[in-house]
């Protein structure tokens, strides 16, 4: 699963078929949950995964969080 930060909050992303799933994710206990709310666009490549993260959840953006980056997770 790819994980990001999005504005401050934890998100993953997976890749399931021909669709992208998204998941709030809690690093602390290593689980994840299933946002069902958003449906991510199945064309969009991984590189275009961010952008369109933040265009969604631009209104969370803060000062302290401006921005949506990909997490190296190792995995």
């Amino acid at each position: 699963m790819l994980q990001f930060d999005v504005f401050g909050r934890r998100v993953g992303v997976k890749r399931v078929g021909e669709q992208w799933l998204l998941y709030r994710v809690d690093p602390n206990e290593g689980k994840s949950s299933r946002i069902y709310d958003v449906a991510i666009p199945p064309y969009l490549t991984v590189e275009e995964l961010s952008g369109w993260l933040g265009d969604i959840y631009h209104e969370a953006a803060t000062e302290r969080h401006p921005d949506v980056r990909l997490i190296d997770t190792d995995e």
